[in-house]
């Protein structure tokens, strides 16, 4: 009989008495016993009181949570989750039972942390941190919380499935992570600490939703530990520094996949740590304290661990010069704010790039204006860069920033000739209507007359959008109106025979697309409009610059998370008589693409405080922004009037300039 070389290796083990399982059992149960008592005194028990009950969505639990003590003299490290709802009273219960009142001293919005302080009459125990160098992938873990029954504590046991996860500030467990032992201790099995227990996303999170960002993985097999020697580092500078931020650098960097794509710099924004160590657009950065860094995720790395006010050495590449600086990271950026140069430049065919961009029109008393360039110039130079077409100029004017002098080359009958230009940023006024019909005859008109209103329906939506187009030469990009309607195709005819004639001058496609049948504008809509944009600029390879959101009402905020909730990238939104939604995290302006807003009003709007308040929000996250006030008694008419219409053509049209 033939017997495999597996089984002769499984014999003794069945040879084995079967109580043997038996004992490795208990012993593992007495090691874990015996950790999480070696840690349990440092345990707490939080309650809070008051405050709100849900953030945004999201419920916020009433129930009880855990703090581990980190410091003797009473202070104790919790989950910022567990007080995203602001309460008025927080109520510590320490291990052998005694109530204590704690005061919220310190928050750490890079690692989601918040430091609570007790006045107690003796020494709390303070748990011993495992060292980093010490921690290995596949370790016993062990989730520690005290919630509803105080006397004890509860666990559940997993390993350290992976190490530096969240760019490096976390460690992450397969042991079960609750929203009761969220600030818990994450403990070895020698009963040391490897870490707090936090949620945590990938995704960056701002504003009141971060401290509940990664919830989602609650009881998933996914949860984090913050590590506890982290948190020991800097515990006697957030003793004295109650707010720990995320260190920033202040740049943009090349789209791309983050993990292939190379850290090179696009933009450094004003006053930031980039600006005062000299860096420019085009720079590429190569080391950060002696690491070195090839792609933007090994940056992040280097990074993102660190809060402001840290002080590392990088090192930048510029063409052939080595630079290195010690910078020292900020927690806040002033919000981005484009710069403006006041040039339209002409679309070309390929065969004319090489020969600089074109300038068709220029925007009266702008920049360029002030500087002396004039409509039939062509630009060449800005700064030491040259220009071979717009998009260039584009790229150039991305990375420049207001009140910025520029050195700008321009060819005019034959002569080189240059100038001096101070920047400006975006205007949130619209040209003229007398400067508009100037600039409307010197532009050639646009096709060859009228087309008929054509159907686009995206195929996984029961919805179908109408739309009209002007014809255009080869070389013309159009811009969009992506006009969010009711579905009545009167009303979306009615519209498209009011735009017609600005469609035609200004080589616009007005697109109108319908909520779902027998329905209203809905924020589920959301994912159907990004997939209608998604197609018709691919189709008509739309002029991003002009990629605008237009709705009223419930549809205009509906227009206004689209555009300025995240990745459809639009030029701008227009918000008819329609607040920004509450539910809306609005962002600083990105450095990477310019967008405008536009708000248009009627003066018996029962939305007035709330879109003052939305006005000045969005002025001061770096939007450009220009207010409309529509005429006594239009106030929930979905046709627009010819003195806002004519307006909001001049605004489109500024929408084209650099």
């Amino acid at each position: 009989m033939r017997i495999s070389l597996a089984a002769l290796l499984v014999l003794p083990l069945l040879a084995r008495p079967t109580h043997a399982s038996d004992d490795l059992a208990k012993l593992e149960q007495q090691a874990f016993s015996e950790a999480v008592s070696n840690v349990a005194q440092s345990v707490v028990r939080i309650r809070t009181i008051g405050g709100l009950d849900r953030v945004g969505k999201t419920l916020i639990s009433a129930g009880p949570t855990t703090g581990l003590i980190v410091s003797a003299d009473g202070y104790i490290v919790s989950s910022a989750f567990n007080f995203a709802g602001k309460p008025s009273s927080i109520l510590v219960r320490l291990a052998d039972g005694q109530q204590l009142a704690a005061e919220l001293v310190g928050r750490d919005t890079n690692r989601m942390l918040v430091l609570l302080k007790v006045n107690a009459e003796r020494a709390l125990p303070v748990p011993t941190a495992t060292p980093l160098k010490a921690m290995q992938v596949g370790q016993w873990a062990i989730a520690v919380g005290r919630t509803f029954q105080t006397d004890r504590v509860d666990l559940s046991v997993g390993i350290v499935s992976a190490l530096r996860r969240m760019y490096g500030r976390v460690l992450q467990t397969d042991a079960n992570v609750s929203v009761a032992n969220y600030g818990g201790p994450l403990v070895d099995i020698s009963g040391n600490v490897l870490g707090i227990l936090v949620p945590m996303s990938p995704q960056p999170a701002s504003g009141e939703s971060a401290e509940l960002a990664g919830a989602a993985f609650y009881d998933s097999g996914i949860g984090f530990a913050v590590p506890l020697e982290h948190v020991l580092e800097v515990l006697e500078r957030w003793k004295e520094q109650p707010e720990l931020l995320p260190g920033k650098l202040g740049i943009g960097l090349l789209r791309g996949d983050p993990h292939t794509t190379a850290p090179k710099i696009t933009s450094v924004q004003r006053e930031s740590p980039a600006a005062e160590a000299g860096w420019q657009a085009n720079d590429l950065i190569s080391n950060v304290n002696g690491t070195k860094v090839a792609t933007q995720a090994q940056l992040r790395f280097a990074i993102a661990p660190l809060y402001a006010d840290d002080t590392v050495r990088i090192t930048v590449e510029r063409g052939e010069d080595t630079i290195k600086a010690d910078v020292t990271l900020t927690g806040a950026l002033a919000p981005y704010r484009h710069a403006f140069l006041g040039v339209l430049p002409k679309q070309s065919r390929k065969e004319d790039e090489a020969k600089g961009a074109l300038v068709q029109w220029v925007w009266p008393d702008s920049p360029a204006d002030l500087a002396g360039l004039r409509a039939g110039d062509r630009i060449t130079k800005f700064d030491d860069s040259t220009i071979s077409a717009a998009s260039n100029m584009q790229k150039q004017l991305l990375a420049a920033h207001p009140r910025q002098t520029v050195s700008v080359t321009a060819s005019r009958a034959d002569q080189t000739m240059p100038f001096e230009v101070t920047l400006s940023e975006i205007p949130d006024t619209s040209m003229t209507a007398t400067d508009l019909e100037s600039f409307r005859k010197q532009r050639a008109a646009a096709g060859a007359g009228p087309a008929d209103l054509v159907t686009l329906k995206v195929p996984e939506f029961e919805q179908e959008a109408l739309y009209y187009a002007p014809k255009l030469a080869a070389a013309q990009q159009p811009g969009l109106l992506l006009w969010l309607g009711n579905g009545d195709r009167q009303t979306t005819q009615s519209l498209v025979d009011q735009w017609r004639s600005a469609c035609d001058r200004d080589r616009l496609i007005l697109m109108v697309a319908p909520p779902k049948p027998n329905a209203s504008w809905a924020t589920d809509d959301v994912a159907y409009l990004r997939q209608l944009v998604r197609l018709a600029v691919r189709q008509f390879r739309v002029d991003r610059r002009r990629l605008v959101a237009i709705g009223a009402g419930k549809a205009g905020q509906l227009a206004y998370a689209l555009a300025l909730g995240g990745r459809s990238r639009f030029g701008g939104v227009v918000g008819i008589d329609a607040p920004l939604p509450r539910t809306l995290k609005l962002r600083d302006a990105s450095p990477s693409h310019r967008m405008a807003v536009m708000i248009v009003q009627s003066p018996e709007s029962g939305f007035t405080p709330l879109v003052r308040r939305d006005l000045a929000a969005l002025r001061e996250a770096g939007y450009p922004t220009t207010k409309l006030m529509r005429p006594v008694g239009t106030a929930g008419e979905s046709e627009i009037d010819n003195a806002t219409r004519s307006s909001m053509s001049r605004w489109l049209v500024g929408l084209e300039f650099l």
